[in-house]
C-alpha cells in the first residue's frame, strides 16, 4: 500500500530555493522517497501559494521555472479546492482563532482529512499542531 503525502509550500519553496534554511533538509528527504510506494499530493492553492512566494523572493524568472517544473512533473496528484473543502476550512479556520494559521493552512488540513492523507512534507509546524504527522 502507497503511503500519501501531502506537499506544503514551505517544502517545495525549500526545494527549489537553493538559499532557503531548510533546502539541504528538504532535498535530502525528497532523494529519499521511494516513488513506487509513496503517493505526493497536493492542492492548487499550494502551488498558487509557492508560485507566488518564489515570485516575490526569488524573482519572475524562478517563479517561471517552478512552474514549468511542476506542471510538467507527473510525480504529483493535485487536488483542486471546491466549495465543500472551503466550508471546511473555514470551519477549521475559526476553530484555530489562538493560532497564526492561514486560510491556505486550513484548506490543505479540510482537504488532508477528506482524502485521508495523514502526513505532510513540510516545515510549517501549525500541521502539527493540527494533528497531522511532519516529515522532512
Amino acid at each position: 500500500m502507497e503511503t500519501k503525502i501531502f506537499v506544503d509550500t514551505s517544502a517545495f519553496v525549500a526545494l527549489f530555493d537553493k538559499k532557503d534554511k531548510y533546502h539541504q533538509r528538504a532535498t535530502d528527504y525528497f532523494m529519499s522517497l521511494q516513488f513506487g510506494a509513496v503517493q505526493l499530493h497536493t492542492s492548487n492553492y499550494i502551488i498558487d501559494e509557492t508560485i507566488t512566494r518564489i515570485r516575490i523572493k526569488n524573482g519572475h524568472k524562478f517563479a517561471l521555472e517552478f512552474g514549468k517544473y511542476f506542471f510538467m512533473s507527473k510525480i504529483f496528484q493535485i487536488h483542486y479546492i471546491d466549495k465543500e473543502i472551503e466550508q471546511d476550512a473555514f470551519e477549521i479556520f475559526k476553530k484555530y482563532s489562538d493560532k497564526k494559521l492561514s486560510f491556505t493552512d486550513s484548506t490543505s488540513f479540510a482537504l488532508m482529512k477528506k482524502v485521508n492523507i495523514k502526513k505532510a512534507f513540510t516545515f510549517d509546524t501549525d500541521f502539527k499542531k493540527a494533528g497531522f504527522e511532519i516529515s522532512n
